[in-house]
């Protein structure tokens, strides 16, 4: 591997940062800046937060309230690498990574709804040989789609502070990289090991759900039970069922720290030959999430342990390279180097497999290369150790609302002791949202 290129690599994300500080002096001033230019800043982000917001009516006994969702993200890539047999490659990308919109809102005392649909499909990077080369717009599948009740105050439950039942298309979540929206996630992309724990289905939607979900104290808990079944709208229960559970602990109040949080999340999946599975076909995983921060710093982290299962997604029987447990561990360290305008975020993921194959890298970037050319040999992604440093610049022009995320990547991915991809990807998207 060309150690020399990192340097070259860092200038070119230093680069893209620089280039949008000239925006700064004419939209985003910092919050405590004095003055008319300041005021005017804060009060550009508070309509661009609000913006969506078209209807309140808190004493109607219909519709209480609406709001608008808008999520654009644009973003461009390039990686350098070798491929299993030692050969240098080099590709960029640049795509429409997504576009959403949705409507939430209240009704009556008592229900909550939320709808999300996901507008784009950018696949033109791909050749047309992998499935088509296109930028397909229009709905492709729903983010979310859900009713909640608020039964603790519907039935004045006073053994819990809130007591809520909903149904519908939500996130299972797992790693603390998916225990946050994809507007407020802080590296470029989520690890490839958080995106295996993710509860998936075929189409890479967020599936059917139901749920309760209580708070007490310090203590909150999630139940859920998913289903395998893939629809582009709602859904049904037709095939896996996966049984999902989870506890959070806010110990912020009584700790030394600002933040210092646990998470423990864990599922177990029920189906069988023929039925579509959620997650790729993984049988259980369990993860322990760890959130701890004294301003400027914060440090996230994930250890998961799971088991890949035997069937894919579609329910065939999965090869035996394929199969096996597997443990991974993600370290996320942030700091703020300008308060609420420009944060590092470093990135350390370790994950192995029993299996040969038993772990698969994110499409972005290398898995991509290798569809585009067909001469590189980086087994589809896959291995059994896997090594990945990543760390990144992110520049808030609005807080979580407007912002430039840039971030280099090392990935080093082996099977069976022999190197099937190492390389740097180097990456920024342009996100705004409200």
């Amino acid at each position: 591997m060309n150690v020399s290129l990192f340097p070259r690599l860092l200038i070119s994300a230093l680069a893209i940062l620089l280039a949008a500080l000239p925006l700064q002096s004419t939209f985003s001033q910092p919050k405590d800046q004095p003055g008319e230019d300041g005021k005017n800043l804060d009060d550009a982000c508070a309509k661009l937060r609000d913006f969506g917001k078209f209807y309140e009516n808190p004493e109607s006994t219909g519709l209480q309230s609406a709001k608008l969702f808008l999520s654009y993200q644009h973003q461009i890539g390039h990686i350098h690498g070798e491929d299993a047999a030692g050969k240098s490659f080099e590709d960029d990308f640049e795509e429409f990574r997504r576009f959403w919109m949705g409507l939430s809102g209240k009704v009556g005392t008592y229900w909550k709804f939320k709808a999300v649909s996901q507008l784009s499909n950018d696949r033109h990077n791909y050749p047309a040989s992998s499935a088509g080369s296109y930028r397909q717009w229009g709905h492709e599948t729903f983010r979310a789609a859900n009713v909640t009740f608020d039964a603790g105050k519907f039935w004045d439950v006073t053994s819990v502070d809130s007591l809520e039942l909903g149904y519908g298309r939500r996130t299972g979540r797992m790693a603390d990289e998916w225990q946050r929206s994809s507007t407020v996630i802080n590296c470029l992309e989520r690890s490839s090991f958080s995106n295996k724990l993710w509860l998936y289905d075929k189409e890479k939607g967020n599936p059917m759900a139901t749920w309760a979900k209580w708070k007490s104290g310090i203590h909150t808990f999630d139940t859920a039970v998913f289903s395998g079944t893939y629809e582009d709208y709602i859904g049904g229960w037709e095939d896996s069922k996966v049984y999902y559970a989870s506890w959070l602990g806010d110990y912020s109040e009584t700790s030394s720290y600002d933040l210092h949080e646990y998470w423990i999340s864990f599922y177990k999946q029920d189906g069988s030959a023929s039925e579509d599975h959620l997650a790729g076909g993984m049988d259980w995983a369990i993860s322990f999430v760890n959130r701890i921060g004294n301003h400027p710093w914060a440090l996230h982290s994930t250890l998961a342990f799971g088991d890949n299962g035997n069937l894919t997604k579609s329910g065939l029987t999965k090869n035996i390279d394929q199969q096996g447990d597997f443990w991974g561990v993600v370290l996320m360290p942030m700091y703020w180097i300008k308060e609420d305008r420009l944060k590092l975020v470093g990135r350390y993921l370790y994950q192995s497999s029993d299996q040969a194959d038993g772990l698969n890298l994110n499409s972005r970037y290398a898995q991509l290369a290798g569809a585009r050319d067909t001469t590189l040999n980086v087994n589809s992604g896959r291995g059994d150790s896997h090594h990945a440093l990543y760390l990144g610049l992110n520049y808030y022009l609005c807080g979580e609302n407007l912002k430039l995320i840039s971030g280099v990547q090392y990935d080093d991915l082996s099977s069976a002791g022999a190197t099937q991809y190492q390389g740097w990807t180097i990456g920024s998207s342009f996100r705004i949202w409200f």
